[in-house]
C-alpha cells in the first residue's frame, strides 16, 4: 500500500489542454449513468491529470461511488497538490474535493490527513486555505468525533473565520451541533464576531433543543438585529422551539422589524410552512398594523397555502380588500 501511495505521489502530471481536455470532460458526462464506467474513467483522470479544473470535475463525479481501494489514488492527488499548495492549488479547491470523497469512505487510515487538513494555513489573495480546514474538520468528524469536537471548539475559540464565507467556523458549528455539543455553540453565540452575520445565524439555528431559559435573552437580543442573516437564522430557530411567550414575542419583533420586503416574505413563508398555530396566530395579529403593500402581498400569498381555519379565511378576505383599496386607479 505504501509503495502504491508513493508511486502516485511522485508520478508526473500533465495538464490536459485542447482536444484531450474536451475528450476527458465529454467522457465524464457520457458515463454518468454507469457508476462502474464512471469510476474507471475518473480513476484514470486522477492518476495522471494535472489540470485542477478537470480534477475537480472528476472528483465531484466520483463522490459516493468511491471505494476503499481508491484511497491510494485519492491520497496521491491530495499529496501532489498539498506539496505546493499556494502554487498548485490556490485556495485549496482540488484538495477540498478529495477530502469530500474521502468523507464518504470514513477510513481510520485518513485520520492523520484529516488532522493535517484541518490545520492547513496558506497565504492567498482572498483566502488562507480556510475551505481546506473546513473540509478537513468535516472529515475528522466522520472518522473521530471526539477529536473533531475539540478541534471544532478550538476553531470557534480562535475566531478562525473568513470574513466572507465564515469558514471554517460555520463547519465547526454544524459539526458541534451534529455531535450535540451545544454548550460550546451557546458560548459562541453569546459573543460572536461582528461579521459575517452568517456565523451568528448558524449558531442560532444550532441551539434548538437548548432549554429556553438559557437562550431567552439571546433570542430577544437577536430579534432586534438589523442583520438579515441573523434574522433568518433566528426565524429558523424559533420554528424549532416549543411554543411560549419568548417565541411569540420574538416572532412578532421579527415581523415588525424585518428590514427588507424579501426578509419579511421569507418570515411569513416560514411561519406558514411550519404549520404551527402559535406562530400563525402571531402573524395574523400583526397584519392589521402592517401598512406596506409589498408586505401585505407577501402575507396574502403565503396565507393562501396555510390551513384554512376561520381566522385564516377572514385574514385572506381582509388582505384582499385592503390591497384592492390601496391599488392605484386605472
Amino acid at each position: 500500500m505504501a509503495r502504491r501511495t508513493l508511486q502516485f505521489r511522485t508520478m508526473k502530471r500533465a495538464v490536459s489542454t485542447g482536444t484531450d481536455a474536451r475528450r476527458r470532460v465529454d467522457r465524464l458526462r457520457a458515463v454518468r449513468g454507469d457508476a462502474e464506467l464512471l469510476r474507471e474513467h475518473v480513476l484514470g483522470i486522477l492518476t495522471d491529470e494535472g489540470s485542477p479544473d478537470i480534477l475537480r470535475l472528476a472528483l465531484e463525479a466520483l463522490g459516493e461511488h468511491a471505494r476503499l481501494a481508491d484511497r491510494p489514488v485519492l491520497r496521491g492527488v491530495y499529496e501532489y497538490f498539498d506539496a505546493e499548495g499556494p502554487k498548485r492549488d490556490p485556495g485549496g479547491a482540488v484538495r477540498v474535493e478529495v477530502l469530500k470523497v474521502l468523507w464518504h469512505l470514513r477510513s481510520q487510515q485518513d485520520l492523520a490527513l484529516a488532522s493535517h487538513a484541518a490545520r492547513t494555513v496558506e497565504p492567498g489573495l482572498n483566502s488562507n486555505a480556510e475551505m481546506v480546514r473546513a473540509a478537513g474538520l468535516a472529515l475528522l468528524g466522520a472518522i473521530d468525533p471526539e477529536t473533531a469536537s475539540l478541534a471544532a471548539a478550538q476553531v470557534l475559540g480562535s475566531r478562525d473565520a473568513n470574513p466572507f464565507s465564515g469558514e471554517p467556523s460555520i463547519t465547526a458549528i454544524r459539526l458541534l451541533a451534529s455531535l450535540n455539543e451545544r454548550p460550546a455553540i451557546l458560548l459562541y453565540a453569546l459573543n460572536p464576531p461582528a461579521t459575517p452575520g452568517e456565523l451568528k445565524a448558524e449558531a442560532l439555528r444550532s441551539l434548538a433543543g437548548v432549554p429556553i431559559r438559557y437562550i431567552a435573552d439571546l433570542i430577544a437580543e437577536s430579534a432586534e438585529s438589523e442583520d438579515e442573516a441573523v434574522l433568518v437564522g433566528l426565524a429558523d430557530l424559533l420554528a424549532q422551539l416549543p411554543p411560549g411567550p419568548e417565541v411569540s414575542n420574538a416572532s412578532e419583533k421579527l415581523l415588525r422589524n424585518a428590514p427588507q420586503p424579501e426578509v419579511y416574505e421569507f418570515l411569513v413563508s416560514s411561519i406558514v410552512a411550519s404549520r404551527r398555530a402559535d406562530l400563525l396566530a402571531v402573524l395574523l395579529e400583526t397584519l392589521p398594523r402592517e401598512m406596506s403593500q409589498k408586505r401585505l402581498r407577501a402575507a396574502l400569498s403565503a396565507l393562501q397555502l396555510a390551513p384554512k381555519t376561520p381566522e385564516v379565511e377572514a385574514a385572506l378576505v381582509e388582505l384582499a380588500a385592503r390591497l384592492a383599496r390601496q391599488a392605484p386607479p386605472r
